[in-house]
């Protein structure tokens, strides 16, 4: 079978291997250097304890703050409040407590499968020299912030991991090299993270091709579905037909699901980082600032902050308060640290319900969805590309993918 998969970050490239590994012939593309855009900025961590959706019950009596707190993560863009409002609204009404737990233990089920994902395509690309096994480290500034976080450990230890509570004297125990101006803290146990997402999705993009996989850097114009049970792709270069395409081109699918008439309510929230030299005395793990929405992630070439959301289109603009906002965080744990070397703005793709597009299309059986993973597109990567190809190759999947499916707008 010929299979086109669209869209080559963690996602695309997770499915495109895994689909090679079911024996298909399989052709990936992108306009851009595979694994270049939300999968090359992002904190690094595999999340196995993930399953708090950003959605939370709590969000409506947070929103004020979030709005108006000059400390709050939550940034629109520039003359684009309005323009989010319709979105922001869909996203306020699953915010239900009746909801939120739904949405909660979806997520569960795909944390839980997490290794299962990526354990081969890491043994076969021989990746494990870019991972540290090393826990995350969260820290909350107050007893508020803490105890809002610990009504949820217990949903989050369902997906296998176990959460050891830090004291506040025992905060530099775990990294002596961060200024202590926190309340109290939390190891994840079991959550690992990447100390260098761009080779690690180097290292795919050539399994893959070692794998006998071609990756041709075209934009995708077009999708057409051809009376022959076939798929017609027009790029900026040429005309192919497939028997089968996945679209796993993050919040860039949009405009092909539009094309195609299926209105899925997918927005970017933008997401930014900062790259620092590494302190003299660096850390040893991420390091999340849970309600600042930062994280601080020690990687091959420097010490990452990066975080926040910024609603407001896709532009590659960045906004000076946000780095500000950034800087300012950074300061506040590392107070030694030099300023930043670069700046990063990309774009998660996010729907209002928290949890990822994976199925078929509703309008042809033969097009195939797999985007839509808001924070945790790294962690989920790599099982929802094996749940994808597992529809696409034996229409068995090891869970029922109905909940994840475009049918539910």
């Amino acid at each position: 079978m010929k299979v086109a998969v669209i869209g080559a970050g963690i996602v695309g490239l997770s499915t495109a291997n895994w689909l090679k590994r079911y024996g298909q012939d399989v052709t990936l593309f992108d306009r851009e250097d595979p694994g270049s855009q939300a999968s090359f900025g992002n904190a690094g961590t595999y999340a196995k304890y993930a399953n708090i959706p950003t959605n939370s019950s709590s969000f409506f009596y947070l929103f004020p703050y979030l709005l108006l707190n000059k400390n709050s993560p939550l940034f629109f863009k520039k003359g684009k409040f309005i323009q989010s409002l319709p979105w922001l609204m869909q996203y306020l009404s699953n915010c239900r407590q009746s909801k939120v737990r739904d949405t909660s233990n979806k997520l569960t089920t795909l944390l839980s499968l997490v290794d299962e994902g990526y354990e081969d395509l890491f043994n076969d690309a021989d990746i494990e020299n870019l991972i540290s096994r090393e826990s995350i480290f969260y820290v909350w500034s107050n007893k508020l912030f803490y105890n809002s976080a610990r009504k949820d450990f217990e949903t989050r230890e369902k997906t296998g991991v176990k959460i050891e509570i830090i004291s506040k004297n025992e905060i530099n125990d775990v990294e002596p090299n961060i200024n202590n101006i926190f309340y109290k803290g939390a190891l994840f146990k079991g959550s690992y993270f990447a100390k260098n997402p761009k080779k690690i999705s180097e290292k795919l993009l050539q399994l893959f091709i070692e794998k006998g996989g071609n990756f041709k850097k075209e934009k995708i114009e077009e999708i057409k579905i051809l009376d022959t049970n076939k798929v017609n792709i027009h790029t900026n270069e040429n005309t192919y037909i497939y028997d089968r395409i996945v679209l796993c081109a993050g919040v860039w699918s949009k405009k092909l699901t539009d094309k195609l008439g299926e209105n899925i309510p997918l927005a970017s929230e933008r997401g930014y980082h900062l790259m620092y030299p590494h302190p003299e005395n660096s850390i040893s793990r991420p390091i999340a600032w849970q309600e600042r929405g930062v994280y601080f992630t020690p990687m091959q070439d420097g010490l990452r902050a990066g975080g926040v959301v910024e609603l407001g289109g896709n532009s590659n603009e960045i906004s000076s308060k946000v780095v500000s906002y950034l800087k300012r965080a950074t300061e506040a744990v590392f107070p030694n640290i030099n300023n930043h070397l670069s700046e990063w703005v990309g774009f998660r793709p996010s729907v209002p319900d928290s949890l990822p597009v994976i199925g078929q299309s509703k309008k042809n059986p033969y097009i195939y969805y797999c985007f839509g993973h808001q924070h945790i597109g790294w962690s989920l990567g790599g099982i929802s590309g094996k749940l994808i190809a597992q529809e696409i190759c034996a229409n068995k999947t090891d869970i029922d993918l109905k909940p994840f499916s475009v049918e539910r707008f």
